[in-house]
């Protein structure tokens, strides 16, 4: 009788602990329809922490996507397969912003570069093969 009793207690002890490992997985935000706010610029230069208005915001019914590169507004054409993603005829406003220009101008240029995204959590991360590009959090 003991041994049946040490064995349930150590069952239960081991189930109990698997299940307390066990992560729970919230679903990703996902791509479209949500309001991206640019964080990061990566370039060789180094990584830029954006405090700009700038934002990307990925339309499904028309494969668009468009936003603000902290002074003008912007839109383009884009193509997702899976996790490839590529941006094409980008266009935008033409106003002059000194304060931000450097920060929309960098955004702009890697967003012509990226062929990926992947979202952890609440994170966008746009990227070239394996090199990171930009990053955004969802508002």
């Amino acid at each position: 009788m003991k041994m049946i009793t040490l064995l349930s207690i150590g069952i239960t002890t081991l189930l109990l602990s698997c299940t307390a490992n066990k992560k729970i997985s919230t679903p990703a935000i996902p791509l479209y329809e949500t309001k991206w706010s640019l964080k990061k610029i990566y370039t060789d230069a180094g990584t830029e922490n954006v405090h700009t208005k700038a934002f990307i915001k990925f339309v499904e019914l028309n494969k668009s996507a468009g936003g603000n590169g902290s002074c003008n507004s912007f839109g383009s054409s884009i193509t997702i397969n899976n996790n490839e993603i590529s941006f094409k005829n980008i266009f935008s406003t033409k106003m002059y912003c000194e304060e931000v220009q450097k920060t929309e101008d960098s955004f702009f240029k890697q967003l012509e570069k990226a062929t990926r995204f992947e979202i952890k959590g609440n994170i966008l991360s746009l990227y070239q093969g394996e090199k990171i590009l930009l990053e955004f959090a969802s508002e």
